[in-house]
């Protein structure tokens, strides 16, 4: 087990890569991310669950922009003649690639967590991932489809 810090009388605790379930003197990410007490961790785990939920909402947002920009090029009128592809604008482009950052952010940051390998955490995330999405992802018949064949995770895409 590493031991971080310097002069101070707490230190986190790393667990070495091993599956762990300890709650004080913790750190995840970084040492400024220091849990002292079961209070400041349990705060984290919501924390945490609520970072997972916001990447669902992240992913839907994302759907649900890209299908308004489609929605918006569909209902402009083309010239017979003119056969030039529509595109979104630069501004909707610019949009799109803010949220793909937050979207690809959030699941590097989760990710790092996750390497934690503390188990209180990991079902923070799959907590609060199923929370996202029965909330962000509910399946309506006669609606386009908003599941597609991506990746469980955007880390990796």
């Amino acid at each position: 087990m590493d031991h971080m810090g310097s002069g101070s009388n707490s230190t986190c605790q790393m667990s070495d890569m091993i599956w762990n379930w300890d709650v004080i003197d913790t750190c995840f990410i970084s040492s400024g991310w220091h849990n002292t007490t079961r209070g400041a961790f349990a705060a984290s785990c919501i924390g945490v669950t609520f970072m997972a939920v916001l990447l669902e909402l992240l992913r839907r947002v994302a759907r649900d922009y890209d299908r308004l920009i489609l929605k918006q090029l569909s209902n402009v009128s083309i010239k017979l003649q003119n056969h030039r592809p529509r595109r979104a604008t630069p501004l909707q482009q610019l949009i799109r690639s803010l949220i793909h950052v937050a979207v690809f952010g959030v699941a590097y940051l989760l990710m790092l967590l996750v390497m934690s390998f503390n188990g209180y955490l990991i079902f923070s995330i799959l907590i609060g991932t199923g929370i996202g999405k029965f909330f962000c992802d509910w399946l309506v018949l006669g609606v386009e489809s908003t599941t597609n064949d991506e990746e469980p995770t955007v880390c990796c895409g």
